[in-house]
Order: structure tokens, then sequence, then C-alpha cells
């Protein structure tokens, strides 16, 4: 398993420009694993109280040279979630209305360790002189492993192990023999056809349950093999869902995924 830190770099967490303003609801320093999809999230606010304004996003990365290996995405608010080849939309803010926005990292289940960097511009059209704001994303990726029953993040080629919430060196250099289960994120999400899944168990016998937002269990498919993929075709509602690993009766992961029709 691969771990993820994402540190995102921002001057304040609440400034403004001539007509918006930004406040963020993530941390800047953000922690996840290979294949999770990680949103930065903030509130987008027209201060104008009298007119509506053209809002256009960008990202800006080459896709051509990461697409194997990581992506990343814009979401307007909750329901309106971009796939990663839009690269720009323009959209209304009305007058003293907000949005959420979320800016989404997301590296492949199998990519590889590394460092990359997302950037988005946001700005107002025909004020850009004046708005436009660039976000970066930096994402550092490590490996999180099992050794006896003990987790084990192995990083840069060192291991550690987290105690009183610091990393502690175990000086283990070898990680090939650790046993791991694991729960990739679904690919593509959002998706509105298709999807797959991929995870692995140590034990080759498990399930994976769908639950909408309400906890509500939808769905559960049972898993046979060590490793494997299991791909959704029309089986959910539109809608947010939680999907969870469960081995031996014990639950492994979780992640979240968005179908959209």
């Amino acid at each position: 398993m691969k771990k993820i830190y994402a540190l995102l770099l921002t001057i304040l967490p609440l400034f403004s420009f001539s007509q918006l303003s930004f406040e963020w609801h993530t941390d800047q320093f953000q922690t996840g694993y290979q294949g999770d999809d990680i949103g930065f999230d903030y509130t987008l606010t027209n201060e104008d109280t009298a007119n509506a304004v053209n809002i256009t996003w960008e990202l800006l990365h080459d896709r051509s040279t990461s697409t194997d290996i990581w992506t990343d995405y814009y979401c307007e608010g909750l329901f309106v979630c971009w796939p990663d080849s839009v690269r720009t939309n323009t959209f209304e803010l009305e007058a003293g209305q907000s949005i959420e926005i979320y800016h989404h990292v997301q590296t492949w289940a199998d990519g590889d360790s590394g460092t990359w960097v997302s950037t988005a511009r946001v700005y107002v059209e025909g004020d850009s002189a004046n708005t436009v704001n660039e976000f970066v994303a930096t994402l550092k990726t490590g490996l999180k492993v099992q050794l006896n029953g003990q987790t084990v993040y192995i990083m840069d080629g060192d291991s550690f192990e987290i105690y009183g919430g610091e990393m502690v060196p175990l000086s283990i250099n070898d990680p090939s023999g650790f046993n791991k289960s694991a729960l990739d994120q679904n690919m593509p999400n959002p998706f509105n056809r298709s999807t797959t899944i991929a995870y692995h168990l140590q034990s080759g016998s498990g399930s994976i349950k769908f639950h909408d937002l309400t906890g509500k269990l939808v769905m559960e498919m049972p898993l046979n093999k060590t490793e494997g993929n299991i791909t959704l075709n029309g089986n959910l509602d539109a809608g947010i869902y939680f999907y969870t690993l469960w081995e031996n009766g014990r639950m492994i992961d979780s992640k979240r995924m968005q179908v959209i029709k």
C-alpha cells in the first residue's frame, strides 16, 4: 500500500481580491494512500452584492506526461465534478453567492512513488489582472505495509512506525515479505457508466460493501481471490457512496465514490 503526503501551499486560509474571496476548509497538509482521491476544499464567494461574475478555473499541468501515474480534476459543488479530460470551465456566480470548490488530486492504484504537482488557476472573466490566484498541490508517495500485524511505512528507503503521533525509524530495509490487504480507489471517479475497483486480500476471502450517504447498505460483492478487480456497470443510482473492504469480519479500508448520470 502506498502513502501520500499532500501539501497544499497557500499564503493565508482566508484571502480576497477585488471581487472574490477564498476560505479553506481542508488542512494544508493532508495524508492519504495510493489510489486515494484527495480533495482540497475551499469556499469561493462573490463579494460583489450587486452583480454576478463569470468565474473561470484552469488546471495547468500537462496531462500527457502523467496520466498513467496521477491525475487531477475539479468539482463545482458536490454534484458537478468534471472528468480529468476537462482542463478549464467558466460558470456564473451570482451576486453575494458562495460555492464549494474541490481541487482533486488522485494517484493511480498501481502508480509509481514520487512527487506530483497540480496547479489550479481561478479568476474572474474580464478582471483577471486583479483576481487571478494559483493554488499548488504537491504529493509525495511511499509504501504502507503490514509486518506481523504492525503497520510499517516505507519512505525514501527508510522504514517507520507511528508512535505517539510521531514517525519512529525502524531500520527495516526489505519490505518484500510484508503481507497486506488493500482497497484501491475506483477508477474512474466520478463515473457514469462503469468503474473498476482493485483489491488485495491476505486470506483470499472477503467482501466489498457499498453504503449510501445515510449509511444504508445498498450492495455487497463477495471476493474469493487474494487480489483482483471488480467492475460496476450501472449497479448503482446517481449519488455519493462509500465502499468498504471486509476480511475475516474486520473492516480493512473504506473509500468514497460518486455516480453521475
